[in-house]
């Protein structure tokens, strides 16, 4: 298995049209904003798991408000007809400052389960503040998939227990969303223990 960091977006949504039937459209992302991916390569060097990370700036504001006016998903742009979304969640509202916000957790099917999720997870958010010290790292978690992130591999992530983020994507539907973050100390943390968690091992 090997790891590979790419800024090229492109090259991730082009990877995400083909494993349609097994993964959920990209969230849109303004095209101004900074980003990057992460993916998992196996022998034959076939993409099969992703995380991708979008930095936001907040400041003034909060991601909560920027996703209620649709500027989390659009830059300068007006939204496609029809495209709105609703935020009720307190940490969302309460989340300023520059964050970076992951999105584009993809495994393969039949590489689910292997704890590949939660590995490029880590590094994604490893990555983000090496490259930004954002002040939150943030997600929207599909209901199916909130027991993945429960777990202890999430770290010190504040998962809400309701899906206060209603996001009417174009060409998507209604989709309800779980907000979930991570403080700056949080990830820092979390890596530390990590870190000794190995040292542990090796010896």
């Amino acid at each position: 298995m090997t790891l590979i960091l790419s800024d090229d977006w492109a090259e991730l949504e082009a990877l995400n049209a083909r494993h349609r039937d097994g993964w959920f459209p990209l969230l849109p992302r303004p095209a101004d904003a900074p980003a990057f991916w992460i993916g998992a390569a196996d022998a034959d060097g076939e993409i099969v798991a992703t995380h991708g990370v979008v930095l936001l700036d907040c400041a003034g504001t909060s991601i909560g408000e920027r996703i209620s006016d649709l500027s989390a998903f659009h830059a300068h742009v007006a939204a496609p007809g029809g495209e709105w979304a609703f935020c009720a969640s307190g940490a969302a509202l309460e989340t300023s400052g520059a964050v970076a916000w992951i999105v584009a957790g993809w495994n393969r099917p039949d590489w689910r389960g292997c704890g590949l999720f939660h590995l490029l997870g880590a590094t994604a958010r490893l990555v983000a503040m090496d490259r930004w010290s954002p002040r939150w790292v943030v997600g929207l978690v599909d209901p199916e998939t909130v027991p993945v992130w429960s777990r202890r591999c999430a770290g010190r992530a504040l998962l809400e227990p309701r899906p206060a983020v209603l996001y009417h994507q174009d060409g998507v539907g209604r989709l309800p969303l779980h907000f979930m973050r991570w403080s700056r100390e949080a990830v820092i943390l979390d890596l530390k223990d990590t870190a000794s968690a190995s040292a542990s091992v090796r010896t």
